[in-house]
């Protein structure tokens, strides 16, 4: 039998009620914890990311290096500011007016999870699904545990290529078929690449490979071409995203080249087999907590797995020709999350368990769908009830104190089970007597998986009310930021940690911490690692959420060998915030310090001469010079005889004028870090670092009266942007002449839909 087509109308609905599921669902958590979604590197990089990108779009620029930042500069090099992503200057621009940055978080974040559901129906209806199912994948896919425990709550980049990847996959599936102009498949896979996550350019790698095969072996031959051409515009554009940090990664604490698995951040077999046990923790080591076990449901994907068992294996096998590039990217993703801990700059492959997730969930939805038993026996309900009872069993295992709500949560799922079991078996039930609305079985089925996946979420959220990361509590309130350290000038270096305080308003209104440094007027040296320069983080014990050790106040006022200069005058720092708790106490070995312990308290030196107490409040200290040197990123030392004048300076160029040169020629060195990138005209750069991490010219004995003109251009930039600008011209130019074509000749005739609704179940 033929199946009929599905209204517009009708598949409308559905994706308007699957954002709506999932607004409420995703608004579930603030139930139990107000800032769920701004926590760990959302509070303490994200959003200061945000906002000073916001601040420099205003100021007519987009940020490429900050020589004060230091370590923390080289924005290009890092890779997530947003640079080619317009979707990312939104949320900067966003950011910079919104004077609450806990309320616009939850507001983008809680987006995010609305975008990833509909992508997923999207998806889901891709594969010839009723709509009520692509509305069971789309309200399923978002609450998965990764996502909701560590992307949602922190690591913002993972959701948001996260949520815009299901609508890549979705297009290139139409692109396969021959019904979508490329230019919306490259739009998506450019959105995803050019904020910077890696984990989302592995995933396109991943689908354009699962689609692309997929065509060949359909022998799709124009399709695959198609598709072929989209990759290589989306990798183009992958280049001058990711090359610079490639070609700067061997002076940072990213140039690591080896392979290894410490189990830091990897999930096991064991517990993906967790997955339909929402509270259960699986086995994940990290430094957040202590122990094997992860302190919230990390692998928990969705309840309603174990219905695989109600499939008819042999309608199965006819259908799987139409998943191939389903199973690929299941199995590629579930390859990648069960890697070694660390592949050189990648860390992490836990990281990809939302791509597992998706794919699970589409695996489970199309088979049910498309190839589920026309009458489900109760043999097959056993399994899938086996299955639960499985995974309950390895939750229990894994923490034994977790049995009540391990157990609670696996009878939810084995009475929600049976409820769909029974729907599956009772087409007919829209005309019994209680279903007053005379809705169809179908559309019970849906409503029946909203309110059990409503129960489970309840009660996820109750007995893991927060992320087990980490918890700054920096304020909402934008002008709290603003008030620390308020009318201070030029450069400053904190010294402590502000770890070593309580993580509440009364640290945050006397000093900061990471990137919301950003929100303050001051312009603070100690801002969020994601890369960092090796040698300057060594020599100043520089943390990667900005804490130094105490011992770093004796060091700053040390001469150095190589320029005579303090450490303190090669740096030109004019301020130093001293935090006294860092001093107070003995310091126990943690991630955070980079495992380093003291047993005996600092003492706070005496203010050195030249400088002076400018102000004090109960946890802090702040030293002023008494003659201010300026900003860093000019002169800061030279030898003998080499005097050099400054003509002029911004954050990527310095012009010097050489004002006297000894015979021999002279040497001079920049408060700024040598990073790769850098060119010089009238000198030369010395290969060695001043002291091991200044920017350090060679001058020709020459030039006197001569200009040196140092400059800095992202490695790479070079060859990205001509391959950039050529792949989305390119892409456009392609995508005009298919309208074109496409005018010219007629609409294409569109294939009808399969809609699984309109069909009996196979037998």
């Amino acid at each position: 039998m033929q199946p009929a087509l599905s209204s517009s109308s009708r598949n409308r609905k559905w994706l308007l009620l699957t954002a709506g599921s999932v607004l409420v669902l995703s608004l579930i958590p603030l139930i139990f914890y107000s800032r769920f979604y701004f926590q760990d590197d959302t509070e303490n990089g994200a959003y200061g990311v945000w906002y000073h990108l916001g601040e420099s779009l205003f100021q007519g620029k987009v940020p490429v290096l900050n020589p004060s930042v230091w370590s923390s500069g080289n924005y290009i090099a890092e890779g997530q500011w947003g640079t080619w992503n317009p979707l990312v200057m939104l949320f900067g621009v966003l950011a910079y007016l919104s004077p609450n940055a806990v309320v616009l978080t939850t507001v983008l974040k809680v987006a995010m999870l609305i975008v990833a559901g509909m992508g997923t129906f999207v998806l889901a209806r891709s594969y010839s699904v009723a709509p009520e199912w692509a509305f069971i994948a789309g309200i399923a896919v978002p609450l998965n545990g990764f996502t909701t425990y560590f992307d949602a709550p922190s690591w913002v980049t993972g959701a948001l290529v996260w949520a815009i990847f299901p609508f890549l996959w979705a297009e290139l599936r139409k692109l396969m078929s021959g019904k979508r102009n490329p230019f919306w498949a490259f739009i998506t896979g450019y959105l995803i690449v050019t904020v910077g996550y890696v984990a989302g350019t592995v995933a396109i790698g991943f689908i354009l490979l699962a689609v692309g095969v997929e065509a060949l072996i359909r022998r799709a031959w124009r399709p695959a071409v198609r598709i072929a051409a989209t990759g290589v515009s989306i990798g183009l554009v992958a280049v001058v995203v990711f090359l610079p940090g490639v070609l700067t990664a061997a002076v940072t604490t990213r140039g690591t080249t080896g392979i290894w698995n410490d189990d830091y951040m990897s999930i096991d077999f064991t517990s993906l087999l967790m997955a339909p046990i929402a509270t259960a923790y699986p086995q994940l080591l990290s430094w957040w907590w202590s122990g094997t076990a992860s302190t919230s449901p990390a692998a928990y994907i969705a309840w309603f797995l174990p219905a695989i068992a109600f499939i008819s294996w042999s309608a199965f096998k006819k259908l799987s020709p139409e998943l191939r590039d389903l199973f690929f990217f299941l199995a590629a993703s579930a390859a990648f999350v069960l890697l070694p801990t660390t592949i050189g700059p990648l860390r992490y492959p836990a990281r990809f368990m939302p791509y597992v997730a998706m794919a699970s969930v589409l695996f489970v939805v199309v088979a049910l769908a498309r190839a589920r038993r026309g009458s489900i026996s109760r043999p097959s309900l056993y399994l899938a009830l086996g299955l639960v009872a499985l995974g309950a069993y390895l939750a229990w295992a894994q923490v034994p104190a977790r049995f009540f709500t391990i157990t609670v949560c696996a009878v939810l799922v084995s009475v929600a089970l049976s409820a769909m079991w029974w729907l599956l078996n009772h087409p007919e039930v829209k005309k019994h007597p209680w279903n007053k609305l005379g809705l169809r079985a179908l559309s019970l089925l849906a409503i029946g998986v909203l309110l059990a996946t409503t129960a489970t979420t309840l009660l996820q959220h109750r007995t893991s009310a927060r992320s087990g990361l980490s918890i700054a509590n920096q304020p909402a309130d934008v002008s709290t930021y603003k008030g620390v350290l308020q009318g201070v000038q030029n450069d400053t270096i904190v010294v402590g940690d502000p770890l070593d305080y309580p993580q509440e308003k009364k640290t945050w209104e006397q000093t900061l911490m990471a990137n919301a440094w950003y929100l303050s007027d001051a312009n603070v040296l100690n801002r969020y690692q994601l890369v960092g320069f090796s040698k300057l983080n060594d020599l100043l014990c520089l943390r990667y959420l900005g804490g130094t050790c105490p011992e770093l106040i004796d060091k700053l006022f040390d001469r150095r060998a190589e320029t005579g200069l303090l450490l303190v005058d090669e740096l030109h720092i004019d301020n130093i915030q001293i935090l006294k708790e860092s001093f107070n106490k003995p310091q126990v070995a943690m991630a955070s310090n980079n495992y380093v312990s003291r047993d005996e308290e600092v003492e706070i030196p005496k203010v050195p001469e030249g400088w002076h107490v400018a102000a004090e409040t109960d946890g802090t200290i702040l030293w002023s010079r008494n003659v201010p040197l300026g900003p860093a990123g000019g002169v800061t030392w030279t030898d003998s005889g080499t005097k050099l004048s400054e003509v002029s300076r911004d954050d990527t160029k310095v012009v010097l004028k050489v004002d006297d040169v000894p015979e021999n020629g002279g040497r001079a060195a920049l408060s700024r870090l040598p990073w790769p990138g850098y060119s010089v005209e009238g000198a030369q750069m010395l290969q060695r670092p001043v002291g091991g991490y200044l920017l350090g010219l060679k001058i020709p004995a020459d030039a006197k009266g001569k200009l040196i003109t140092i400059s800095f251009e992202p490695p790479g930039w070079r060859i990205g942007i001509p391959l950039w600008g050529a792949s989305v011209a390119g892409m456009l130019i392609w995508s005009l002449l298919a309208v074109r074509r496409r005018r010219s000749v007629g609409p294409l005739r569109r294939e009808p839909e399969y809609d699984a609704a309109q069909q009996p179940a196979p037998v």
